[in-house]
């Protein structure tokens, strides 16, 4: 069983003008508090209980503020602009009347049952596993307004029975093509990547001259656009990678692309925002991937990037790529995002030295001590192990 924590969040049903203005309230308490505690030296703060503070708060509001400022946060922040109430499992709870659910919390006038719009399946489905108690854990709670609405932030660990996989789901991510998804038997996906490019310079176009024109607010608001957006859509692309690896009883593996922003680019390319390794969110996409998956029953692999689109994965010979072409040593063709897709799905990872002038297997050999990846072989070519052992 894998134990699998998320976040809902919940917003308030029909919120009215007074509960809202206790919220902002509670807010500011929370926010003068933390901001006085930082005030303080950490050895003296880690001395603090509830007892020794002055404020308007209920002790179960002020707890949290002083445990989360003895903890790393009170040592990287020097200013608090905002600090959202929070509130441990054991200060709130969740309640059902017919069909509207709701939910009690302290607040700086005690506490307050706010009924909560719950507008899906899915957050119905994870409700009544909160009040039914079983196979599930209730973390904080935390009041937050995004985008002038109030919303209650809860997070839930529950516990997921793991599926075995029979299969492997090899996924190339880039900047021509978002992502693209394929089994070792070459049925694939694809996520283009040419919208997002040009979205991304029109944002950068728009940035410019909002920054030439002093208007660094409406600057702001246009960069929490663009991440939201970017955001929307990697969500969408990691919902469908996870339907596709739960259709062909898969799980998925990617390459490793820590570092890539420190690897080699052009100027021209970096100052290109559909083009600059800078904007690419490729790690938003690999952890959404990897928490669907993980709420499935699901694992995300992670292998070297190193010629995953330059190997020819019917032979493991090094080729040419030139764009999306990838061409072999004998002249056979292929869509070079497709090909390092199905050298993910295949292989684990070199096993010999990278010589790009020698015309021999780059992947699946042995007995070579300076491999990239040990010295795996092919596990899911069965002759070639044989072959090997013999």
């Amino acid at each position: 069983m894998k134990r699998v924590t998320t976040t809902l969040k919940l917003k308030f049903l029909d919120l009215n003008a007074v509960k809202a203005e206790m919220f902002n309230q509670t807010v500011c308490a929370t926010t003068e508090l933390a901001n006085e505690l930082l005030r303080i030296s950490p050895k003296e703060r880690k001395a603090l209980t509830t007892a020794k503070v002055v404020t308007p708060l209920k002790s179960a509001l002020s707890n949290q503020v002083i445990r989360v400022l003895k903890g790393k946060a009170g040592q990287r922040v020097k200013h608090f602009k905002v600090f959202w109430p929070e509130v441990n499992n054991q200060n709130w709870k969740l309640h059902k009347v017919g069909s509207t659910y709701s939910v009690s919390f302290p607040t700086i006038q005690g506490d307050k049952r706010v009924p909560l719009e719950v507008s899906s399946s899915y957050y119905a489905e994870r409700l009544e596993r909160i009040l039914a108690e079983q196979d599930c854990e209730r973390g904080t709670l935390k009041l937050m307004k995004l985008r002038g609405c109030w919303y209650a932030v809860v997070s839930i660990t529950w516990e997921v029975p793991e599926v075995k996989s029979t299969e492997r789901l090899g996924v190339d991510r880039g900047q021509n093509r978002l992502a693209v998804a394929a089994t070792r038997w070459g049925r694939a996906v694809f996520f283009g990547g040419g919208e997002i490019a040009y979205r991304r310079r029109r944002f950068q176009k728009r940035r410019a001259q909002l920054q030439q024109a002093g208007k660094y607010r409406a600057l702001k608001r246009l960069e929490r656009k663009e991440a939201r957006w970017m955001r929307a859509v990697n969500h969408t692309v990691s919902r469908r990678i996870v339907r596709f690896a739960k259709a062909v009883n898969a799980d998925v593996w990617m390459e490793d692309l820590s570092g890539i922003r420190q690897s080699r680019q052009s100027q021209k390319a970096r100052s290109d925002a559909g083009k600059s390794r800078h904007t690419w969110s490729y790690y938003d996409l690999e952890w959404k991937v990897a928490y669907k998956l993980e709420m499935a029953g699901r694992t995300l692999h992670k292998r070297p990037a190193a010629y995953t689109s330059k190997t020819d994965h019917r032979t493991g010979l090094i080729g040419k790529r030139s764009g999306y072409l990838f061409t072999g040593q004998d002249g056979y063709c292929c869509d070079a995002d497709w090909n390092a897709a199905m050298n993910l799905a295949q292989w684990d990872g070199f096993s010999c030295p990278l010589s790009l002038k020698e015309a021999l297997p780059v992947i699946g050999r042995v007995g070579s001590g300076d491999g990239v990846f040990g010295n795996p072989l092919n596990s899911m070519n069965p002759s070639q192990l044989q072959a090997v052992g013999s």
